[in-house]
């Protein structure tokens, strides 16, 4: 369905241009233009999930900075909720030891999850990036990285398949924005082969939601601390 989508809509766009249905004027190619745009999207995405999904992806595991991570995901955001009138804050507490992970995935992740709290959060809104450390200690100690927003919220019964690819909450308004509906299925991989865990949390709809994931402390912070 979501390739044949937009394929359809090129088809059919083109059959009109042919047939003179349509008028040949630039609104009528841009419309066949922006479906180009979001196959190519969908496809590249779709590449991207079996690379990591199959452990073609090998990662660069290096000690990487919780704070550096976070601000440079806020910083390459920053101007887009500036534009929208949402806030972005961030609540990070000085003493977050370092994560074992790749840092370029770990941000293919947050900007992922950041993003889509952008994008479902209306004007006068916010959204929050927190982190705290897990109580447990030793080599299974890990910090969880939380991004909560005051948007849409997703109803209780959608919780458990936000993950899935191509599952969306609200269809319309995610192909409104172009979504290719397989992002937070390549973060929640990308997440699980660092060895940790994704899930959400919403009180239900128009109550906001708020996503959290977990990471591996580098192990020698990890015994030490």
């Amino acid at each position: 369905h979501e390739l044949r989508t937009p394929l359809t809509v090129i088809k059919g766009t083109m059959e009109g241009l042919m047939d003179g249905v349509l008028p040949a004027e630039s609104q009528t190619y841009q419309q066949v233009h922006q479906e180009v745009d979001r196959l190519q999207r969908l496809v590249a995405d779709l590449q991207e999930l079996s690379r990591v999904e199959s452990g073609a992806v090998a990662l660069n595991l290096q000690p990487v900075p919780v704070e550096r991570l976070v601000n440079t995901v806020t910083n390459r955001l920053e101007r887009l909720f500036e534009d929208k009138g949402v806030k972005l804050a961030t609540r990070l507490p000085g003493d977050l030891p370092a994560v074992l992970g790749d840092e370029d995935r770990l941000i293919q992740v947050l900007v992922n999850i950041v993003g889509n709290a952008l994008k479902y959060t209306p004007e006068g809104g916010s959204v929050e990036v927190s982190g705290f450390t897990s109580p447990s200690a030793g080599q299974n100690r890990t910090v969880t990285l939380a991004v909560k927003d005051t948007g849409m919220g997703i109803p209780a019964e959608h919780l458990p398949n936000i993950f899935t690819r191509f599952y969306r909450v609200d269809k319309s308004r995610a192909r409104a924005s172009g979504g290719s509906g397989i992002g937070l299925t390549i973060a929640k991989s990308i997440i699980e082969a660092h060895g940790g865990r994704i899930w959400v949390e919403s009180d239900g709809e128009g109550k906001g939601s708020t996503f959290l994931f977990t990471l591996p402390v580098v192990p020698q912070l990890a015994t030490s601390a």
